[in-house]
């Protein structure tokens, strides 16, 4: 009697499950529109322009992508209209890419970035972005002749960036971490068209959500160096030959040629640790104490190696010039009035049971003074060509 009602009670339970499965919405995949890449300009006042990256799964089509732009004042209409002009219906979830061209990025993003917190089906990891000129170049760049996914190509591109250590994360999560953080201000990676490619070509810093300046060259490395930590990071720098001189060794026999007019040092398999510390209160004096480990892996010219104490040399004129190039740049995000390394956060942490705004932390911010020291130890040498 117990098993018969056993098999009773499966049978109804597994009507019930067709039942429900027979009435929901059955969407298949030729019917979606998947969103992977969109991209906003300013058009004029309180006018967005708005590019979608459609990925197609037809296999009749004759492009893998669709791209349509259409024009509103606010996200959700720029999704209303780009579905009036095509026959799938647009979903994000699988959202790759968020493209803001500069001129609306100095103007001001949260708005756009707010519609997006608020689309259950975008996730944090979505990276952003701000071009160079328009978000709707790049998006209709080859369009005819488009093989590939943009959204998954530009994905990609920033992606093995970030893991090389080149780049900061730009996801969703991290820009919105920051944006509400009184301490620390955004940074997103700059795109731009070169010889027809997708390229990135710098760091747009971010004051509130307002970009104000960027950074290009080396000057990322030390970005990187102060907000986190290097794992395998690689770096070159350019010396005047006479301060090698002693360390230069001649080449007896052989036919040595001077290519360049400085001597690069190439390092890499960096390892770093940065700490800030407010060490004066009242002057607002915070000492940045940087240790690197790293290995010589190339000079422009053949160096005795052999010597310790040549090793040190080396490794005190490289310090000396990244504690130089890294005052700089503190200087540079003090002028702009920016803090992309969290100099609040370690001051904001000394004021316990004092709420501190961000205008209040940025009128101080300009006054702050810092010491900076880099330790570097060359802990391998590898192939000197």
């Amino acid at each position: 009697m117990l098993n018969r009602l056993k098999w009773i009670m499966l049978a109804a339970f597994f009507s019930c499950v067709m039942l429900i499965s027979g009435c929901a919405e059955k969407k298949q995949l030729e019917k979606l529109g998947l969103s992977t890449a969109v991209g906003y300009d300013l058009e004029k006042e309180n006018h967005i322009r708005g590019t979608v990256v459609i990925h197609k799964f037809d296999p009749l089509a004759k492009n893998l992508t669709e791209i349509i732009t259409v024009e509103a004042n606010t996200s959700k209409t720029l999704r209303q209209k780009q579905n009036l002009e095509t026959d799938q219906k647009l979903v994000s979830g699988q959202l790759r890419c968020v493209i803001y061209s500069k001129e609306l990025a100095k103007k001001g993003i949260v708005q756009l970035v707010d519609a997006l917190n608020r689309d259950p089906t975008i996730g944090n990891t979505v990276y952003l972005t701000v071009t160079d000129g328009k978000a709707s170049t790049i998006m209709n760049m080859d369009k005819e002749n488009q093989k590939i996914d943009l959204g998954t190509y530009l994905y990609n591109l920033i992606k093995q960036n970030v893991e090389s250590e080149q780049l900061l994360l730009p996801t969703l999560f991290e820009f919105n971490h920051r944006y509400n953080d009184h301490g620390k201000d955004p940074v997103l990676p700059i795109l731009r068209i070169k010889n027809g490619n997708v390229i990135l070509s710098g760091v747009a810093l971010f004051q509130d959500d307002r970009t104000v300046a960027e950074l290009k060259g080396d000057n990322i490395f030390y970005l990187k160096i102060l907000s986190d930590k290097f794992k395998s990071g690689t770096h070159e720098m350019g010396f005047d030959r006479s301060r090698f001189k002693k360390l230069i060794m001649n080449q007896e026999g052989n036919a040595f040629r001077t290519v360049y007019k400085k001597l690069f040092l190439n390092i890499d398999n960096i390892r770093s640790n940065t700490k800030i510390k407010l060490v004066d209160k009242k002057n607002l004096r915070f000492k940045v104490a940087i240790k690197l480990q790293s290995r010589l892996l190339e000079a422009t010219e053949p160096l005795d190696l052999a010597n310790p104490a040549n090793i040190e040399y080396i490794e005190k004129v490289v310090g000396k010039e990244m504690e130089k190039e890294i005052k700089k740049l503190l200087i540079f995000f003090q002028k702009n009035k920016v803090d992309p390394i969290g100099i609040g956060n370690e001051y904001i942490a000394h004021n316990r049971g004092k709420m501190l705004t961000k205008k209040e932390w940025r009128d101080k911010y300009k006054d702050v003074k810092f010491d900076v020291h880099v330790q570097n130890t060359i802990v391998k040498t590898g192939v000197i060509d």
